[in-house]
């Protein structure tokens, strides 16, 4: 166990089994004494100076520690999830850029050397003249420049294929803040759940110490007669099992600990720096039809979804523009070495040139476009749902947080009188006790009594930062 943790269970154990041990003689210090060592702490509001509730959960506070903020910083540094969906955005860009190139005129450029094979030209006697003859040439160097524009795969067909790539890139963004909302949730989740393990361990480590402390009163009681050996069998199996809930709190501590350093990528050992005792900061206080509105508004997932189908329109609007007949404006210019278009043929380089028009229409691609507009639309049909049936899961998520939130606060408000109840009546307990009102048994109770209210302290302090990012998420937020 680190430092810190030994700090954290003798800061809880000082604190609470301190203030409930005010009623045994044997134990309580001096009233000068007391004086000399003052519970107030500095800087703390008046209000708060005697909140046993507030006490026990900055005890748990470890200066210069891990904060909530800095866990979420870091595993949204490292996270391998989102830096998978940080590829789509990379995925519509390419996208973009094939599109766009099929916008502008197609310009192929080509160097070509051939090897000719040799033929017999016939040799003409030309009157006044004499015999004449062509040369056979057997080599040729040419190059040539072609520029092809297809008004239908341009207009038709890829201008919407690019308004598809640029909402896709809209989505992919989308996307990539929606996946970071979600792994920073995730990253507090596993944080809060460290420090419900860390505070575990120090409640059950509290609970041990009483019953050790309680184990040697009672052995006291019986040696003098005052109470019977079967209550000091009674704390004795108290004992060992505050023993095996320590163990098992050690468990926790560690599961909790290995999952949060699994997802911020770290062998440190996280320590608690995030002062559970003060205010939830950055609440949404609006009502829950208002959060709704702003989720729908606001949420990337909802937008990348809304994006999407954007983009799966213009994607329909290309594929239907495959049916059309394809209309190409051509030309072209040739420089050669003999130019086959040269008659006769010499040794020397020619340039030539053409230029043309073209109207192309193929059934097999009218039919293949029209399947694949088929398919489209089928996929945009199925976004809509979607959007549909995620509009209802963020409108339960929104309630969820909602409603959780105000649980919380109420949770968190009762844990506090539970726990300045559970232990003025553990105080009392043990009065009645050492003037023999009560036995052992009902010490024992008071005593579960109390650890359970410390656990609910803990427990609704933790729920209630929970509930907050919940809701945050839930509306669209980075928690």
């Amino acid at each position: 166990m680190s430092i810190h943790r030994y700090t954290v269970v003798i800061g809880v154990a000082a604190i609470l089994f301190g203030l409930s041990a005010t009623g045994s003689h044997a134990q309580a210090p001096p009233k000068d004494e007391a004086k000399t060592q003052p519970e107030t702490l500095p800087d703390v509001p008046a209000d708060e100076q005697d909140d046993a509730a507030a006490r026990a959960l900055r005890s748990l506070y470890v200066p210069g520690g891990l904060t909530s903020r800095q866990a979420v910083t870091q595993v949204v540094a490292t996270s391998p999830d989102l830096d998978r969906t940080k590829t789509l955005l990379l995925d519509a860009k390419g996208g973009a850029m094939q599109a766009m190139s099929a916008l502008v005129p197609r310009l192929d450029l080509l160097g070509r050397y051939s090897r000719l094979s040799p033929v017999n030209n016939p040799t003409y006697d030309i009157p006044g003249l004499g015999p004449l003859s062509f040369p056979s040439l057997t080599q040729q160097f040419a190059s040539d420049a072609t520029l092809v524009y297809s008004f239908t795969d341009s207009l038709a067909e890829a201008l919407p294929a690019y308004r598809a790539a640029k909402k896709n890139k809209v989505a992919a963004g989308y996307q990539i803040e929606a996946e970071r909302n979600n792994v920073a949730f995730a990253a507090r989740q596993a944080y809060y759940e460290f420090a419900r393990a860390e505070a575990g361990l120090g409640v059950a480590n509290f609970a041990l110490e009483a019953a050790e402390s309680q184990r040697k009163e009672t052995e006291s009681l019986v040696q003098a007669g005052s109470a019977a050996r079967v209550d000091l069998l009674r704390v004795e199996a108290q004992q060992e099992a505050a023993r095996v809930a320590v163990e098992r709190a050690k468990l926790g501590l560690q599961v909790a600990t290995r999952a949060l350093q699994a997802l911020m990528h770290t062998d440190e050992l996280p320590t608690l720096g995030e002062d559970l005792s003060g205010p939830v900061a950055d609440v949404p206080t609006d009502t829950e039809d208002d959060l709704k509105e702003r989720a729908f508004r606001d949420r990337p997932d909802l937008l990348a979804l809304r994006a999407y189908i954007e983009a799966s329109k213009h994607q329909l609007r290309s594929a239907i523009g495959g049916r059309m007949p394809d209309l190409l404006i051509r030309g072209s210019a040739q420089y050669s070495n003999p130019n086959l278009r040269v008659i006769p043929q010499q040794d020397g380089f020619d340039a030539t040139w053409e230029a043309g028009a073209v109207i192309r229409w193929s059934p097999n691609e009218t039919a293949r476009a029209q399947g694949r507009a088929k398919q489209l639309q089928a996929e945009l049909d199925r976004a809509h749902a979607d959007v549909i049936a995620l509009q209802d899961l963020v409108r339960v998520e929104v309630a969820e947080g909602y409603h959780g939130m105000l649980a919380a606060r109420s949770a968190m408000q009762s844990a506090r009188l539970g726990l300045s109840a559970a232990r003025e009546g553990y105080r009392v307990t043990r009065e009645q006790l050492q003037a023999g009102v009560v036995n052992t048994t009902t010490l024992l109770q008071a005593q579960a009594e109390l650890i359970r209210a410390q656990v609910d302290v803990v427990d609704s302090a933790i729920g209630l930062r929970v509930a907050s990012a919940q809701l945050r998420r839930a509306i669209g937020e980075m928690p």
